[in-house]
């Protein structure tokens, strides 16, 4: 018998939806979305000018408005976008209620930590 995968349906390319970091690294950060899925957004994907320190602007529990520019269906991986989001955008999509510490899930940021990490790594 296969084994069982949580069905989370993954957003669209083009989406704009709030998340909230859950993750920093030096270059890239983790989002988690209240449908259960997470998302990576890259320091090339913050902002249209040159940001020296990610870590300096982007932080743990901060919620975005963010675009989705890319899907992998397979792997489940999800890209996202701060720069790429227009002010319109951000107005009727950002979500004045932060997610509450207790009902963050943490089961698909540790599904698709190892990839994200290893996709970077072999990038750069």
């Amino acid at each position: 018998m296969e084994s069982e995968k949580k069905s989370v349906t993954l957003p669209n390319v083009g989406d704009v939806v709030t998340g909230t970091v859950v993750r920093v690294y030096p270059t890239y950060a983790i989002l988690l979305f209240d449908e259960g899925w997470t998302g990576l957004l890259h320091i090339s994907e913050l902002s249209h000018s040159f940001i020296r320190s990610f870590t300096s602007f982007v932080t743990i529990g901060t919620i975005y408005s963010v675009k989705v520019i890319s899907v992998d269906q397979e792997s489940g991986r999800v890209h996202v976008s701060l720069k790429q989001v227009t002010s319109g955008e951000r107005k009727r999509s950002f979500a004045h209620k932060p997610i509450a510490q207790s009902e963050i899930s943490f089961d698909a940021l540790r599904e698709n930590l190892p990839g994200w990490i290893k996709e970077q790594n072999d990038k750069e």
